[in-house]
């Protein structure tokens, strides 16, 4: 099966859920407030994805860029079914060619996800957090 990888807009809700819904990340996100999750895709500048063959979104990376110097990833999803294939990697591949060499990506790993990043050569750095108190 041929994954593809590219830059897309106009991602739907129904997209995002069909990913984020089937991974580690489903209990950690608003699924089920359509209109949040719809003002974090309108919030994003930059969406890559990967798809297969028949054109099922398997997998994203939502994430905000000024173009010039950061891509902050607020979500890098790849569906549990399709996890363990390089999928991840591809899409954070595609977002650094797509981008280029003169703008860093940073993101905020879950706990469980620590080991991806660094094994596919992410640096560690400090970063803070003030929690949100809607949950919604």
């Amino acid at each position: 099966m041929a994954i593809i990888c590219t830059q897309e807009t106009g991602l739907t809700v129904e997209d995002y859920v069909s990913v984020v819904g089937r991974t580690i990340m489903r209990d950690r996100r608003p699924l089920a407030n359509t209109a949040r999750i719809q003002a974090m895709l309108d919030g994003a500048n930059f969406v890559v994805t990967a798809r297969d063959d028949d054109g099922t979104l398997v997998g994203l990376a939502r994430c905000i860029t000024d173009h010039a110097w950061i891509c902050y990833c607020a979500e890098l999803a790849v569906r549990d079914s399709h996890q363990g294939r390089g999928i991840g990697r591809a899409i954070l591949d595609k977002a650094a060619e797509l981008l280029g060499p003169r703008i860093g990506i940073a993101l905020m790993a879950d706990q469980e996800a620590v080991g991806f990043y660094r094994n596919i050569g992410m640096e560690p750095a400090n970063g803070f957090w003030r929690p949100r108190t809607d949950r919604s």
